[in-house]
């Protein structure tokens, strides 16, 4: 079984350079859990499995993974749920668990912080939420009668056009939650899910990452806030606006006085911003941190617009988790040059 997997990963990597992976009904496909954190707090991640989900017996099958994956906190590594190609599946027993009383409380914690859970089929991810609290006070936090509730069951929706798959999507049913309020008594739970295949002709493989553009289930903090952009830019017009008025009518006036003044009173002494021209041309004291700001701005400037011009001729795919990261480390250290010469 685990040739078949690594067999079916390289063919996968291989399949996805070459326009996706087709298959044949009732040909099988892995599900891989990534990892677990805190809706509030993205950065924050841990491996899917520090929480005591079901998982296969004996060791699970790490996938290999790239610089920049590495870099967002990736930990994807084989799940136990069973699913083929276009094989609708009602409702299937992943596994029974007695859950003791630390890891009672550990599902509850993490409920608590509103924990949510990432997976991928075919580098295509979903997201959902470990549990929910009920009769929680917004204003005064979690109360002493608030309930913890698990989810155990997971539904996925499998979107496919014709052989290839297209979208992916995992919602949790509150019918079949489970109460984990008392965290000092063992809880029994039983893990399931049910797999339901939907055509998708009009979504095609290349555009298969274009419902991620309107994503909504990640935090706001990813969004781009236009309006807030906008404001920030008139304001910083309108400041330079006045600025720039206030300087004008300072040198118009001095250049007027100027031109009143005789010549044998022009050795008056200087004072205000005419005493710049007398630091423009000195000799800066930190000449090598000078000169090694002026290189790294250099470098960064080079590798911003050689990661543009990469993003926008496809040399890679941005939608690739890490790749962005992976490319930028990359162009970073290839542009080393740039910011040495400059310097220099």
């Amino acid at each position: 079984m685990a040739g078949l997997r690594a067999l079916l990963a390289l063919t996968l990597t291989a399949a996805a350079a070459a326009g996706g992976m087709h298959y044949k009904p009732h040909d099988p496909v892995f599900i891989i859990s990534n990892k677990v954190g805190p809706f509030n707090n993205p950065s924050e991640t841990y491996q899917y499995y520090s929480l005591p989900f079901c998982r296969t017996a004996g060791k699970q099958k790490r996938h290999h993974h790239e610089l920049g994956e590495y870099l967002v906190g990736d930990r994807k590594i084989t799940s136990p749920y069973q699913v083929s190609f276009l094989d609708n599946v009602q409702w299937f027993l992943l596994c029974e668990k007695t859950l003791q009383p630390d890891e009672v409380k550990s599902f509850a914690d993490a409920i608590e912080d509103d924990y949510y859970f990432e997976m991928f089929l075919e580098d295509l991810p979903m997201w959902g939420y470990i549990g929910e609290v009920e009769g929680e006070d917004l204003l005064l936090g979690h109360l002493e009668t608030a309930r913890r509730y698990l989810y155990p069951h997971l539904h996925f929706s499998i979107g496919y056009n014709v052989d290839q798959i297209v979208s992916v999507n995992v919602s949790t049913n509150p019918q079949r939650k489970v109460d984990i309020t008392d965290d000092l008594m063992e809880t029994d739970v039983s893990f399931s899910y049910s797999v339901e295949w939907v055509p998708k002709p009009e979504l095609t493989w290349e555009n298969r990452m274009s419902r991620y553009h309107d994503s909504r289930f990640l935090p706001g903090t990813f969004e781009i806030h236009w309006l807030s952009i906008i404001n920030s830019f008139v304001l910083v017009l309108l400041l330079t606006a006045f600025l720039t008025i206030i300087l004008m009518r300072v040198l118009k006036n001095d250049f007027t006085r100027y031109m009143d003044v005789e010549e044998d009173e022009m050795g008056e002494e200087e004072s205000g911003w005419k005493l710049i021209h007398g630091d423009v041309f000195r000799f800066p004291n930190q000449t090598n941190l000078f000169a090694a700001l002026v290189g790294a701005g250099g470098q960064l400037c080079c590798t911003t617009f050689l990661l543009l011009l990469c993003a926008i001729t496809g040399f890679f795919r941005p939608t690739k988790r890490g790749a962005i990261l992976t490319a930028m480390i990359v162009l970073y250290a290839l542009t080393s040059f740039i910011g040495g010469v400059t310097s220099a």
